[in-house]
């Protein structure tokens, strides 16, 4: 894994990508996980790692992928994005962190989210996009949940390491259309980040950043953006973030979505 510099400024846990499983261009499922690292001691940035497609980025944006075409791969805009929430193991206030984000990616993007409600399903890097018995003849929703490391298969520790999140667009498989379906969003429940959006190292920023991964963003070298791998200090979307997303929504047209398969 290549060594970036460290931050000049490192006020929220580090971030790191791993695969799970491994990524095929076809006809694999596939998935990015993006991981927020809590360290004890001083940050070290560290480079995501990205097989299949080559990301392309722009000024203060990476995408996590791109098309055949050679587009970034997005959600559909013109259909809303449905999540639901475990928040069973989250400490009060964490529900409002996450629809506070919600609606920063929403307005960043201009793609509807529709909440529906709690669930008391876990995440797991196994999960699967189409849960017909759980959620109807439809796409999963997005979740976003709190793990217990102890007990959960999210990669949380790696090393020294112990990460504040996970996150994870999906992309179905077989991969004949590239578009992003569900995903899910892990927040350990042992991280000692507070709710709220006052400082670079409380809860909300973390969960901003995992959405933007969620969205189709990577990381980024440019400090001041919060998709730099530190958090980039900050506790909303920069410039770049905000243009990243635009690319990724409603600004890029409606996508073609393939409709789930019981196999």
């Amino acid at each position: 894994m290549e060594q970036l510099p460290p931050p000049p400024v490192p006020l929220r846990p580090d971030l790191v990508t791993v695969e799970v499983p491994t990524r095929r261009r076809f006809p694999v499922w596939i998935v990015t996980v993006c991981v927020i690292l809590a360290l004890s001691l001083g940050a070290v940035a560290v480079a995501p790692l990205f097989q299949g497609s080559t990301p392309t980025e722009g000024p203060g944006f990476l995408f996590l992928d791109r098309t055949d075409q050679g587009t970034p791969t997005r959600w559909n805009p013109c259909q809303p994005i449905h999540y639901v929430v475990n928040a069973s193991l989250a400490p009060p206030g964490s529900i409002a962190d996450v629809h506070e984000a919600v609606r920063r990616i929403s307005a960043a993007t201009g793609i509807a989210f529709v909440y529906e409600g709690t669930t008391d399903e876990e995440a797991s890097i196994y999960r699967e996009d189409f849960q017909p018995d759980r959620y109807g003849p439809r796409w999963a929703p997005v979740l976003i949940a709190w793990a217990d490391p102890d007990d959960s298969d999210i990669p949380f520790v790696r090393g020294n390491r112990v990460a504040a999140g996970v996150a994870v667009p999906d992309i179905p498989s077989p991969r004949f259309e590239d578009v992003y379906v569900s995903g899910w969003i892990a927040i350990n429940a042992d991280d000692p980040n507070p709710p709220g959006f006052d400082l670079p190292g409380e809860q909300g920023p973390v969960i901003l950043h995992e959405l933007g991964h969620l969205m189709g963003l990577g990381h980024v070298r440019t400090v001041g953006e919060l998709m730099n791998p530190s958090g980039g200090g900050v506790t909303d979307l920069a410039a770049g973030d905000r243009e990243g997303l635009r690319e990724l929504g409603a600004a890029g047209g409606c996508v073609r979505v393939m409709d789930p398969i019981d196999a």
